[in-house]
């Protein structure tokens, strides 16, 4: 990502109040909210940025680690069907109930998430804190 979308990006963040710690690796924003319970709130607020100021055919998806939250921006096509039906009405192959359920259950629906190791998300997460300097 260009420094200069990552500097809007962060005094974005930082301007909102809604954020502690706030930093890009490797294109992807890391948040330490003030409180947890506002990261569906602080991914509403930095997508409409995001679409409104940066990319407008673009889409941005949250991931929670460890105590922070990871917000990739990716290309529309690729965003997790996580909004109200009205943001998702007409687009090709989504439906209302693809919204409710979201990518993670119809990988459990599958089974698919059986086969992973325990261990997994331990390293997953290890690995950021390490690329993060922690």
């Amino acid at each position: 990502m260009f420094k200069k979308i990552e500097k809007q990006i962060l005094e974005f963040a930082k301007d909102t109040g809604l954020t502690e710690r706030r930093e890009i690796v490797h294109g992807t924003l890391y948040v330490k909210l003030h409180e947890e319970k506002e990261c569906d709130h602080f991914h509403k607020v930095i997508r409409t940025f995001y679409k409104d100021q940066i990319n407008k055919e673009g889409g941005v998806n949250m991931y929670a680690v460890g105590d922070e939250f990871a917000f990739d921006f990716v290309p529309e096509d690729r965003e997790a069907p996580v909004f109200s039906d009205e943001e998702y009405s007409g687009k090709e192959g989504m439906m209302p109930d693809d919204i409710d359920k979201g990518i993670w259950s119809d990988f459990a629906e599958e089974g698919l998430m059986e086969d992973l190791p325990d261990d997994v998300d331990t390293l997953l997460e290890l690995e950021n804190e390490m690329k993060r300097g922690k």
